[in-house]
């Protein structure tokens, strides 16, 4: 089994571990070179997601103190 294949199956496997019934996604994992890729990748869509989970917290905290402050009909 070559080092990528060695690597995805690992990864399947530790994913599987955390989210059982979801399959893996397919990352290249063949060089360091690939697998530094990958990880600035997953980092940048990371901080994508959190800035759209920290707009999204402001918004539910902005909504729900405006609808405490509403007058009851």
């Amino acid at each position: 089994m070559a080092a990528g294949e060695a690597a995805r199956a690992d990864f399947a496997r530790h994913w599987q571990a955390q989210f059982p019934g979801e399959p893996a996604p397919r990352m290249e994992l063949g060089s360091v070179r690939a697998m530094e890729r990958e990880l600035e990748r997953c980092r940048r869509h990371l901080r994508r997601l959190q800035r759209a989970l920290a707009e999204e917290r402001f918004k539910v905290g902005y909504l729900e103190a405006a609808l405490a402050r509403a007058p009851l009909p």
